[in-house]
């Protein structure tokens, strides 16, 4: 039997499925972005400027790069309608919103090297000054030769070309340095924060928050996400297996970060993060008392609180009576004079 020539063949409808399923969870990625920066600017109103410049900047180039990846799913499948879709030609806008996911992973990482540099107790410490080198370092060689392998991409316009050697050795060493930042990150975190340097932080309860503090607050997210970039992309960089990860790694980023400035505590419109939290009862590093004493202090404070409040009703009370007595009092002084005046009127009418 002769095929009909009008149908896809099977390589065409793998590129479609794959750009199409990238499209999918890049769309309901960007969903969650938009609900994640509602809830900011709702809760954390008087928030510190940079965070709502971070917050804003990270919004608008993911907005920007969704815009892209449906620019990418149209030009697919209506412009090219009538082009052999065996080899994806990379457009402007794949290529555009490839940059827009180098930037997008470089300020996500730059965010959490600044959340390192607080947690691992400051710039005095030689541990905060290592750990951040080392991201900062992973982190700009990333971004770096992710530039470079978006240049190639620009260039050569086929994604088929990254099973050159040239192309997947730059592209490799990107995501490479950038997953191995997203460990140090994780690590840096999760030992920094753990319950050991911080016995009265309240310990996340059920599998839910322990799963979203680890991938949230600690940035296990990130390291799942850009090991699965890396992955399929050394596994097969000529198919378009990657592209579906490629479109999703940016909407992770973003929304860990967002995620992250979500779940702080809020005081009169400022988040306040794990350890200032803590700090805000009473900072040990201050005034070198045990976390126990903090917590005691804490509690006698509470008492202390709760005693005045009762004195508080019980001279209310007092007060209540007294007012009490005092109407019943005014009651029987009249119900006294008004019998007197019917008394000396029973006396007159007789006489």
């Amino acid at each position: 039997m002769m095929s009909d020539p009008s149908s896809p063949s099977p390589a065409e409808v793998e590129n479609l499925v794959v750009i199409f399923l990238g499209f999918a969870f890049a769309t309901f990625l960007y969903g969650l972005t938009f609900f994640q920066m509602y809830i900011y600017f709702s809760r954390y109103s008087k928030d510190h400027t940079w965070i709502k410049v971070l917050v804003g900047a990270l919004f608008v180039l993911d907005t920007t790069s969704a815009g892209l990846v449906s620019d990418v799913i149209y030009d697919y499948l209506i412009t090219m309608f009538d082009v052999s879709m065996e080899v994806i030609y990379a457009t402007p806008a794949f290529c555009i919103q490839d940059l827009l996911s180098v930037i997008v992973t470089l300020i996500a990482q730059l965010f959490f090297v600044k959340r390192l540099h607080t947690v691992c107790r400051g710039p005095t410490s030689i541990t905060s000054r290592s750990v951040t080198v080392v991201v900062l370092f992973c982190a700009f060689i990333a971004f770096v030769f992710g530039l470079i392998s978006v240049g190639q991409l620009f260039q050569q316009r086929q994604l088929s070309a990254f099973a050159l050697p040239s192309m997947a050795v730059i592209a490799g060493i990107s995501q490479g340095f950038a997953t191995v930042a997203n460990i140090f990150i994780f690590i840096a975190m999760y030992w920094s924060l753990c319950p050991a340097r911080y016995p009265d932080m309240r310990s996340p309860e059920g599998v839910f928050e322990n799963l979203t503090v680890l991938f949230v607050g600690r940035g296990l997210g990130l390291v799942v996400i850009q090991l699965a970039y890396l992955g399929t992309f050394v596994a097969s960089p000529g198919k378009p297996y990657w592209i579906v990860v490629q479109m999703m790694t940016p909407r992770v980023y973003v929304n860990t970060v967002l995620g992250l400035l979500n779940a702080r505590e809020v005081n009169h419109g400022v988040g306040l993060n794990e350890e200032e939290t803590l700090s805000d009862r009473h900072d040990s590093r201050d005034d070198g008392l045990p976390s126990a004493l903090q917590f005691r202090d804490t509690k006698a404070t509470q008492q202390s609180l709760s005693f005045s409040q009762q004195a508080e009703s019980s001279g209310g009370s007092e007060i209540e009576e007294v007012n009490k007595s005092y109407t019943d009092d005014r009651n029987l002084e009249s119900i006294h004079s008004h019998c007197s005046e019917q008394l000396a009127y029973d006396k007159a009418s007789l006489s």
